[in-house]
């Protein structure tokens, strides 16, 4: 299994991260995970509302 260098274990960390604070309203986050918690929180709530049209 080859290792991961240190930019893939990074931003890794960074999407851990932002799953471990998708639901808080307005979390202390570094710029990368920032990005990934809004996209996280953006692609759920088109779930959100593709799923409750009749």
């Amino acid at each position: 299994m080859e290792s991961r260098d240190k930019t893939e274990r990074f931003m890794d960390a960074a999407k851990q991260r932002a799953h471990e604070v998708v639901n808080e309203a307005n979390p202390k986050l570094t710029s990368l995970e920032r990005g990934y918690w809004l996209a996280l929180r953006n692609s759920r709530g088109r779930e959100r509302c593709v799923s409750q049209r009749p």
